[in-house]
């Protein structure tokens, strides 16, 4: 019997269960990514009695971990093991997911020739076999040994056998490190937020707040998680996976602002983030993530305290122009030089704008802080789009452009603020001269259909682009065209607010290539309807 088959012949099956149950009970131990593969080339290299053994393991198909048996301690295989991997045995089985027996070293391309490493004989055989879990290669090990023919099936099969456990355990035990380093990133990044950060249960029971929470609110920690969300800020009851919160239930964020109570009684404006987290698991848990707004409110108050100066005070001047004109306009009555008489035209329209521009500017803000409307009454809608036509006559004029009016001859009284809708009316008929073409058509047209009367405002411009249908209602919100004057996007932010300030809707249709349509519906004294009536049909 040769040395090797001794050797092999003590490869029982007795003593091969032995080894594998008991390598099998140390990789069921919590163990590092590096124990792993220090145990399983171990274990191997002393059931097989191989002097030369190394194992090197993958995460992400990125080299993670190197570690190797026999040529001397102070020996670094990584640069070795590099080569080996991209033209060698090892790259050679690792690309091809299968074991590799080579029986003399020496015949065989694969087994490179490298003088000056230990761990690399330069005579005998060689095993070279892939850690596959699931399909992926988590790493590759190779065993050497100075005899030829060394490796038998008994020696092959307990190797495979070895591989496929330390291939399991070393998947889980990457997977399972990911997940902490994960954890541990989302805890630094949690708890050096500087925003407070709040996380819950399903129904809303404090588990854990991160630091900049617990200074916010004047809670400790332990305070905080014998607590509601509800307790911090008002977000309804019961169940926060109710149906208020549709949107929580499909992992989606819910916005919206509150108001919290801190510890020593006074409150804070938030703008609450709310989002649910492990969507799907049992262990459920919703994030709230709370901006602190005091400071943005403070701003806003001093902006809108200061705009209201501004408005205010330009309304006086503004006033005294425009009345400056009109009797300059009496006195010059007389004078047919066609000069003085533009110029004149000129700056009343100009002083004319400039105060319905205060207006508007004046109302949006007395709209979006919630007052009340004004000096309401019964009006006529068809005698308000009649005085906006002859408002913006001149400058329809000074384009050539015809002005057609096709209104309802049913139309009801409707309860609103007058001044307020008659200017809507104005600034879409102004926007629809500005935007239209020389010696175009615009037509006004109103209808009702029992329960809303409409205004329509048609135009032959550039037309308006799809996505922008909706923004350009916003303030400071403006399509950009060539040579076409620019303005400073507020003219549709008051129509909005002022007609949704009656109950009512307004919107626009465009091909977004040619002409656009504004149309706006007021409430009579029934809910809206869906259902729009064809407007000005008498009108070709």
């Amino acid at each position: 019997m040769t040395a090797a088959q001794g050797i092999q012949a003590r490869l029982s099956e007795t003593l091969r269960l032995t080894l594998v149950y008991r390598l099998a009970r140390e990789l069921n131990a919590e163990l590092r990514s590096a124990d792993v593969v220090r145990r399983v080339l171990h274990a191997t290299a002393e059931a097989l009695g191989t002097p030369y053994a190394s194992i090197v393991s993958f995460r992400r198909r990125e080299l993670h971990d190197v570690y190797a048996l026999g040529g001397g301690t102070s020996s670094d295989p990584r640069p070795a093991l590099k080569r080996v991997l991209r033209d060698g045995l090892a790259g050679f089985a690792l690309h091809n997911h299968r074991t590799v027996v080579v029986n003399d070293i020496t015949a065989n391309p694969l087994w490179l020739p490298l003088p000056d490493e230990p761990l690399s004989p330069q005579f005998g055989s060689a095993l070279c076999v892939p850690l596959i879990h699931s399909g992926e290669v988590v790493g590759v090990m190779t065993l050497a040994h100075p005899a030829r023919g060394y490796f038998t099936a008994d020696a092959i099969n307990l190797t495979a056998t070895i591989s496929e456990m330390g291939a399991a355990a070393l998947t889980n035990t990457l997977l399972l490190e990911s997940a902490r380093e994960a954890e541990q990133r989302y805890a630094a990044l949690f708890d050096d937020a500087i925003v407070p950060i709040i996380i819950t249960d399903l129904q809303g029971a404090i588990q854990v707040a991160n630091q900049r929470a617990c200074e916010f609110l004047g809670y400790s920690l332990e305070e905080l998680q014998h607590r509601t969300i509800s307790s911090i800020h008002r977000v309804g009851t019961g169940p926060l996976i109710g149906d208020r919160f549709d949107h929580l239930q499909r992992g989606l964020e819910v916005r919206f602002r509150s108001v919290v109570w801190r510890k020593d009684g006074t409150s804070r404006a938030v703008q609450v983030y709310a989002k649910r987290l492990n969507h799907g698991a049992g262990s459920d848990q919703i994030q709230w993530i709370e901006h602190d707004l005091s400071s943005q409110i403070m701003v806003e108050e001093m902006r809108r305290d200061m705009s209201a100066m501004v408005y205010h005070d330009l309304r006086g001047p503004l006033g005294n122009v425009y009345s400056s004109l009109e009797a300059l306009n009496r006195l010059l009555a007389d004078d047919a030089r066609p000069q003085v008489r533009n110029l004149l035209d000129v700056a009343c329209r100009a002083s004319q704008q400039a105060r319905r521009l205060a207006d508007s500017l004046l109302d949006i803000q007395r709209l979006e802080e919630g007052m009340r409307l004004r000096d309401r009454r019964n009006s006529d809608l068809n005698a308000l789009v009649r005085d906006a036509v002859e408002q913006m006559r001149p400058l329809a004029d000074e384009k050539n452009i015809s002005m057609r009016l096709a209104l309802a001859s049913d139309l009801p009284l409707i309860y609103i603020e007058a001044d307020m809708i008659e200017r809507v009316i104005s600034n879409l008929i102004d926007n629809a001269i500005k935007y239209s073409p020389d010696g175009s058509v615009i037509v006004i047209s109103t209808a009702s259909s029992g329960s809303e009367v409409y205004v329509r405002v048609k135009d032959t411009g550039p037309g308006i682009p799809p996505d922008a249908q909706q923004s350009i209602f916003d303030k400071f919100s403006r399509v950009r065209y060539r040579d076409v004057p620019r303005g400073v996007g507020l003219g549709l932010a008051f129509c909005k607010l002022a007609v949704e300030a009656h109950g009512g809707r307004i919107w626009v249709r465009s091909t977004g290539t040619t002409g656009s349509v504004f149309t706006f519906a007021l409430p009579v004294d029934a809910p809206a309807t869906n259902e729009l009536p064809s407007l000005g049909m008498g009108l070709t």
